[in-house]
Parts: structure tokens; sequence; C-alpha cells
């Protein structure tokens, strides 16, 4: 376990705060150099945020961060920037410079903006990003640098965890009943009710109604809707729509705590079980989302998430997906603590090219308990120590969906725009598209503010195309509008 009882230092007085998750550099300003800090080894900086709902003021902080990834810190590449700055995710004006960034680590070192740990203001407010590229490299023994992928800023403390460190905030649209503040649904409302009236739907409205709004936004549409009809927005759309088009529309009107229930519903009915559904609503997920989906699974469908799991697995894949829904994980705000790095890499060795045959659930725990940036940590200096890459090693000693499990885990610490690219282009890879996972994989990144953008410049850096243009000629119809809608919000 990580050492949680390495206080958090303050930044020094009148120091910016770092803001994990802005762009990895601001075009035209100069880079700088990046020592280690001195002090204590503290709990990292990123963590998911949504977008702020539109219309209205930030929702509250306790309670209305998105984290489905959790991550390490993001890498910030350049000086911070001034106080009270918003950073908007997109590309600068006049577009990016031709030159893009090489995958790999980059060419400087961090600037060296405050101790790693200080945590922000109580009511600190800073925007999230969602970055692609690999980890840089950096002396053993030095703070974990930031990494690549979407991610949010630390959460105020949620109640209790059995876990180091304070406990982080329910993602944003993890809070059942949770609406937008300031965001009045009623024209919404009405333009979805007409779209649906009468024989013929408006598929257009729909599709340009529902996709702008953020997960605070569809829930205030939900309860609008509920309240003035005595019936259900995904059962209005179950009626009107069919097909692809029907199950990517209903996936973004369930809203993020809804859709991963769902999704889980979704990964073990009937004969067989989905894995691909089931890592994408359940891996990597912090504490008090995990605890936030087990309640409402068992309001909804009256037995418990846990249960329904592990009934549909068995051995080695059952127990790690055991300590999966247990909500356990090392939170975030722990930190990397070294000597601990350093046993796990011991103990990940131990449990496989240390002994004869495989220790999978010794494995899994590596995996499933430790928060990301350490995990991140861990996979460097096995390299280093053992010459053999994380990944390699899985690939060597694991086979079927356990593999796939820890490959995803491993890859969304890495980098997760390029794992999340990678599993885009294997539902349309090969003989017909899987619309459905297709759609549920992009409405998923569609939530988390920054995911869309990083995803495409991933893809065309790891294909060298365009998703948009690859994801126009797999889809057609109402569902390749919506598609396509997604991608270009």
């Amino acid at each position: 376990m990580s050492n949680p009882n390495a206080p958090p230092q303050q930044p020094p007085q009148g120091q910016q705060q770092q803001q994990w998750g802005q762009p990895q550099q601001q075009w035209g300003q100069p880079q700088q150099q990046w020592a280690p800090p001195q002090g204590q080894w503290g709990p990292p900086q990123g963590q998911y945020q949504q977008y702020p709902p539109q219309g209205g003021p930030p929702p509250p902080q306790q309670g209305d961060q998105q984290r489905g990834y959790p991550q390490q810190p993001q890498q910030q590449w350049g000086p911070p920037p001034p106080q009270g700055y918003q950073q908007q995710w997109g590309p600068p004006q006049g577009g990016y410079p031709q030159q893009q960034q090489q995958w790999g680590p980059p060419q400087q070192s961090y600037p060296p903006q405050q101790q790693w740990g200080a945590p922000p203001p109580q009511n600190y407010q800073q925007p999230q990003g969602y970055q692609q590229g690999p980890p840089p490299q950096q002396p053993w023994g030095a703070p974990a640098p930031p990494q690549a992928g979407y991610q949010q800023p630390p959460q105020q403390a949620w109640g209790s965890t059995s876990a180091a460190g304070p406990a982080a905030a329910p993602s944003l649209g993890f809070i059942a009943g949770q609406k937008a503040p300031g965001y009045d649904p009623s024209a919404d409302v009405e333009i979805i009710r007409k779209a649906c009236k009468g024989f013929n739907t408006d598929e257009k409205a729909l599709i340009s109604t529902i996709v702008k709004l953020n997960p605070l936004q569809i829930e205030s549409i939900n309860q609008k809707y509920m309240g003035d009809t005595r019936k259900n927005l995904v059962s209005l759309l179950e009626d009107k729509t069919r097909g692809s088009l029907e199950d990517g529309l209903c996936a973004l009107a369930r809203g993020p705590l809804n859709f991963h229930v769902f999704l889980v519903e979704r990964a073990t009915k009937g004969m067989g079980t989905k894995e691909k559904y089931l890592d994408l609503a359940l891996l990597g997920r912090s504490n008090a989302d995990m605890n936030a989906m087990k309640t409402a699974f068992k309001a909804k469908y009256g037995r418990t998430l846990e249960s329904t799991v592990a009934d549909d697995l068995s051995g080695s894949e059952k127990r790690m997906y055991e300590m999966v829904t247990s909500a356990t994980r090392t939170e975030d705000s722990a930190g990397v603590n070294p000597q601990h790095v350093s046993a796990e890499v011991k103990a990940l060795h131990a449990a496989t090219e240390g002994r004869i045959g495989t220790d999978e659930t010794e494995v899994s725990r590596i995996f499933v308990k430790n928060n990301d940036a350490t995990l991140a940590a861990i996979a460097r200096e096995y390299e280093r120590t053992y010459h053999m890459p994380v990944e390699t090693l899985i690939k060597k000693e694991f086979s079927g969906h356990q593999e796939d499990a820890l490959l995803y885990i491993l890859r969304g610490v890495l980098d997760k725009a390029k794992r999340d690219a990678e599993l885009i282009e294997g539902t349309m890879k090969g003989l017909g598209t899987r619309d459905e996972e297709l759609a549920f994989r992009l409405v998923t990144a569609h939530w988390i503010q920054g995911a869309i953008p990083a995803i495409k410049a991933a893809y065309q850096k790891t294909y060298g195309k365009d998703l948009v243009s690859r994801v126009r000629g797999e889809t057609s119809g109402d569902f390749e509008r919506l598609l396509l809608a997604i991608l270009n919000k």
C-alpha cells in the first residue's frame, strides 16, 4: 500500500497552483526545465473532471467530477497560466502548428512548478484534460511524471474509505438526481417531445438536442420529462427509434451513472459474458464511482452488482473482479511511495517470471489495488530492473479476458488516448462494424471534456488517417449522423 503518513505540502505563498489537465504545451512559449522537487511525496494532482453545465455556473465541487478513468497527474508543458485562467479545450486560434508532437517521451524536462501532492485551495476549480503520449522517462526516486490521457483535478474528501488517502468525490453524473445549476430543460424537453410526436420521428432534432447536453443537463431533462409525462425518456426513445441509432441515443439519455449500470447488466445478461462491456463499465473506476454504481444497480435490478458480476465469471478472473467491485483501490490522493513501488516490482516478478507458473491473483492485486500513478511507476521500474516491458510480461503470462483486462488497465495508465483510439478502431476493423460497441465507446468518451479531441489526435498519429472519415466510411444514415455529431462537437 502507498504510504498514507507522508504529509502533503502546500506551495509557497503566492505561487501559482499547477493545473493538471491543461494542454500538453502552450504554443510559442519557451519550455522550462524541471528538476524533481525537494520535499516529500504527496498525493498527485490529476484526476478526471467533466465540463460544467451549459447556461449556468459550474456544479458544486463535492460530487461533481467525472472520474471514469483515474490516472496519475497530467503533464504540463510550458509555464502555468495566470491566476484565474480557465483553459478551453480545443486547438488554439489559427489551428495547431504544422509540427505535431511525436509519440514518446517529450523532448524537454518538467518546470519546477510546485511540490508534488500539494492540495488545491478548498474551493479550487480547474479545467481537466485528456492528453496523449506516453509518460517521459525520469530517474527513479523522483516524483511520478504527469500522465498521458484525460484526467480531472483533485477532489474534495468524500466520506470515508479503507484505502490510503482522502477519498475522491463521485464523478460528474454519478450522483443520482443531481441537476444542472442554472439550466432550464423546458425548451429542450419540448423539442424532444415534438420530434417524437406522431408517426414520423425527427431524428435530426433528437440528435442535435441530446448530443449537446452534458451529464447534469441530461439528468435535468430526465427529471423534467418524467415530471411532465410520468414516462421515462429512455422508454420514449426506445419506442421512437430503432437499431444502432436507438443504442446510441439511449446511451446518451441515460447519463453516466445509469449508462454504466446498464452496461454491467448488458455485459452479464443472457448466454456468455460480454467482457469488453464489463471492462468498459468497471475497470479504472474510483472507489466513489464504484460505490455509486453498486447502489444504483441494486436499486434498479434488485440484486447486487458484485454478485451479478461474480456469477458470470470463474477462477482467477472472478477473483480479479471481486477486487475491482470491492471499491478498495488506493486513492489517487495517496500519491506514490518509492519504497512501495520497489516492493510491488519484486512482488510482480515473483508472481510471474520468478516462479514456475503464474500467480494470477497476485498480479491482479497489483493492477487493481494500486492507484494509477503508482502502477505507472511500477511499470517503469519493472522494465528498468528486469529489462522487459510490463505489457510484454502480461502477454507472456496471461491469455483470454484476464489478459485483455490487465492490458486495458495498463494502457490506460500509460496512454489513455492511444488506448481508446485503438479500441475504437477495433470495432471497425475487419468484416463488419460492431455498431453498438462503437457507439458505447464514443458516448463514454463524449462525457469527458477533451477526450474526443485527444482520441482523434491519437488515432491520426497511430493509423495515419482521420477518425471522422473512418467512422463516416463504416456507418450510414442517422447512426452516422449521431456519431459524427459526437466526434465534431
